[in-house]
């Protein structure tokens, strides 16, 4: 949830949009994409760098279908689009067309010498462009840019909704955030590296709500966990399940299952040595996930660590 009484957004996603496909170099946009990432991270934000994830290149393995529902998921889900106008796109305006269909602001970032699309220019989701001479100025002017939004926030006139209409409205988020399509599944796990008993053992957590759809596109996306640090995680952390049967399930032994939990909790902010209470708020309030075991003996055993 965002923190509306604040004027510093610390919980949302900034959905940094740009050009990834045929690009003229490659690797050096992707790296301005990674600093738009920086600066937006700095300002209380997460960013979701779709060239992480969806690349045209890295994954071209992947449905085009997926690939819409992955990003659009993303878009209509953020607080903000930061969207670079430097390269003509039609992936960059699809996405700005979405963020206005959902009512998610848009600050455009684009070189001072450079010129944009008037119908770009003109989308009433746009509250904000950027033209910047240098990094430093970018970095700057971003910053005041994303700043305004949480300023705004608290101010911002909303109609009025009656307080079922909120209950109706939070049930549904729940659904659509339980529930994604066998095939977006399919390739977050594609994505992240996962095959075999494992990944078998992600997709019966999702089917059962052991780990929401949207947790494990957080999981892939977000925090980029692969591989067996993915795996270990969630048949961890998530499902809780000892560690020697997790260590066959991934084909490691014990003390490399440990190391390879170690690395993924470092990667999404818990301390390598976190009790089990405290992973599972984590979970609960970082991730979307049900409380676990861990956290349900914690909440009714007055407070004390059940790990």
């Amino acid at each position: 949830m965002v923190d509306t009484t604040d004027t510093t957004v610390r919980v949302g996603e900034a959905y940094v949009s740009g050009a990834l496909t045929s690009l003229e170099d490659g690797a050096r946009t992707r790296l301005f994409y990674e600093l738009l990432a920086e600066v937006v991270e700095s300002a209380g934000l997460r960013a979701y760098l779709p060239h992480r994830m969806t690349d045209p290149v890295t994954a071209s393995h992947l449905d085009p279908r997926a690939v819409y529902d992955i990003d659009r998921a993303h878009v209509t889900g953020s607080r903000v689009v930061v969207a670079y106008a430097g390269i003509p796109s039609f992936g960059v305006g699809i996405e700005v067309e979405l963020a206005r269909e959902h009512a998610v602001p848009v600050v455009l970032v684009v070189e001072r010498e450079r010129t944009v699309s008037l119908l770009l220019l003109g989308n009433p989701a746009v509250v904000d462009v950027v033209r910047f001479a240098d990094l430093d100025g970018l970095r700057r002017g971003l910053a005041a840019a994303l700043g305004r939004i949480a300023d705004a926030a608290p101010g911002a006139a909303l109609p009025g909704v009656s307080d079922d209409v909120v209950v109706q409205r939070f049930l549904a988020s729940l659904e659509q955030a339980r529930h994604l399509p066998d095939g977006e599944i399919a390739a977050l796990l594609r994505i992240g590296e996962l095959d075999g008993e494992a990944a078998s053992t992600i997709r019966d957590a999702v089917a059962t709500g052991r780990l929401f759809g949207a947790g494990l596109r957080d999981l892939v996306g977000r925090y980029a966990l692969r591989g067996a640090d993915l795996g270990v995680f969630v048949l961890r952390d998530v499902l809780e399940r000892p560690l020697a049967d997790i260590a066959r399930a991934i084909g490691l032994d014990p003390r490399a299952t440990r190391r390879r939990l170690e690395s993924a909790r470092s990667r999404v902010g818990l301390a390598a040595d976190a009790q089990g209470a405290d992973v599972a708020q984590w979970l609960v309030t970082e991730l979307i996930a049900p409380p676990t075991r861990a956290l349900q003996l914690h909440l009714f055993s007055g407070g004390h660590d059940a790990a």
